[in-house]
């Protein structure tokens, strides 16, 4: 095997690179930023993404396509796609990919994993990884808050892991085109607001400005998509738009989607502002359906053409 892929790199924001066979620190801003970063790589279709992330899948849903991520969520819960924030564990996860496919992975949580298993025993881990991607088809990215750490621990870290700056990729002509003319609506399709959580649990839906047709992207529809996703929808029902290369038949079936959504709520709506006139069973019945946008014609004639 030749050295020609130990040297090839992954083009990063701001003018940085992610060489292949290496792995990295970078300075941890917010889960926002950093996994903005992450769905940017994952729709990038340059490799696997695996993710260790201090989030659980539900919030991560919030931030990214978990169908193009692999996750674990780094916990001490005994659930399915958690992992435990041990050291042996997350070797075996990590090796067993590095030893096929290609790709990237980031690891969070490093000040959590020195917490439960020393310094040393980190130091060592990292060292392991380090030696492990060496010519290997993968990239270690490991986010840090760097004030958590010993001045002296930190300065052994970055001797094994050098620090990189992440940043947003540069933007191509006809991308900047169409920031200038929807820059309210991206900015709508990005917004991470909280959502106001109602008294059974469930997200409060609202209603979203319709994305219209010029300006229209695949991009744009993803975040869309997950915008939806946070209010607990089910919109799998648009998702092979996401692959469409025709543009006209990937709006219309938002379209149809986004009517439905307009439906569930104004349904939604109703119900909250009725809700002392109906049964606890018929709130969550209705509720239950309204999310999986289905039977929307049905309770619509229920509750508005009596």
């Amino acid at each position: 095997m030749n050295d020609e892929h130990a040297i090839r790199a992954v083009q990063c924001g701001g003018g940085e690179e992610l060489e292949i066979g290496k792995i990295y620190t970078c300075e941890f801003v917010s889960d926002d930023e950093t996994l903005a970063w992450v769905d940017r790589k994952s729709q990038s279709d340059e490799g696997h993404v695996l993710l260790f992330s201090r989030l659980p899948h539900r919030r991560l849903l919030e931030h990214l396509d978990i169908n193009r991520v692999e996750a674990y969520w780094l916990s001490e819960r005994i659930t399915d796609g958690a992992v435990r924030p041990d050291l042996e564990e997350i070797s075996r996860i990590i090796l067993a990919h590095l030893s096929n496919y290609n790709g990237i992975v980031v690891l969070e949580g490093l000040e959590w994993l020195v917490t439960q298993n020393g310094e040393d025993n980190t130091l060592g881990f990292i060292r392991m990884l380090r030696e492990s991607v060496h010519r290997k088809q993968w990239t270690i990215l490991i986010p840090i808050r760097t004030l958590a750490f010993n001045p002296q621990w930190l300065a052994r870290l970055r001797r094994e892991a050098p620090a990189i700056e992440l940043g947003s990729p540069p933007e191509s002509p006809v991308e900047s085109t169409e920031q200038h003319d929807s820059v309210d609506m991206k900015n709508e399709a990005m917004d991470t607001t909280p959502l106001k959580i109602l008294d059974d649990g469930s997200p409060q839906l609202i209603q979203l400005t319709r994305l219209p047709q010029n300006g229209f992207t695949t991009s744009l529809l993803r975040k869309r998509i997950l915008q939806w996703r946070r209010m607990g929808l089910d919109v799998s029902e648009v998702e092979p738009a996401l692959n469409a290369t025709d543009m006209e038949k990937s709006y219309a079936l938002y379209s149809s989607v986004e009517e439905k959504v307009r439906q569930a709520v104004e349904l939604d709506r109703y119900i909250t502002e009725h809700i002392a006139m109906l049964t606890a069973s018929e709130v969550s019945s209705a509720r239950f359906r309204i999310r999986q946008l289905t039977g929307l014609e049905e309770l619509s004639k229920i509750y508005f053409e009596d």
